[in-house]
């Protein structure tokens, strides 16, 4: 009986421990430069996105925008993400799958990437899966 109360008080707990996600005051910047403020789906990204989904206000349908699209998104004092085209080395970490190159293999690919540090040089992380690089502009 006791084991019983004991699981059941874990099981209520654990379905009210659960985070929600939710649309923060954000913006984002199209093709043709022009900004639009909305609110963005804070979905605290581990990886970097390659789309967004946004609101232009609480009762509008949600929407999904895409590298195709876009140049820049931001939620308020969250996140920024910037578009960039970079050439990029995906080589793997495991010395197992390493090639006979000695020189880095890049690829171009365009990407948004994530504003570390902003300033007269700038700082971007981009995330996917265990690969994690970082580029910069001056």
């Amino acid at each position: 009986m006791k084991k019983q109360a004991l699981f059941l008080l874990f099981t209520i707990l654990s379905l009210n421990c659960f985070s929600q996600i939710t649309f923060e005051k954000g913006y984002y910047i199209d093709e043709t430069n022009q900004r639009l403020n909305c609110l963005i789906r804070n979905v605290d990204w581990r990886n970097n996105p390659n789309k967004f989904e946004y609101k232009l206000s609480e009762e509008a349908e949600i929407k999904t925008a895409s590298l195709n699209s876009v140049k820049e998104f931001a939620i308020e004092g969250v996140s920024k993400y910037v578009k960039s085209e970079v050439e990029i080395d995906r080589s793997s970490k495991n010395i197992n799958k390493l090639s006979t190159e000695k020189n880095p293999v890049f690829q171009k690919e365009t990407l948004f990437l994530k504003v570390l540090v902003e300033g007269r040089s700038t700082l971007y992380e981009y995330v996917e899966n265990n690969l994690k690089r970082y580029f910069y502009k001056k």
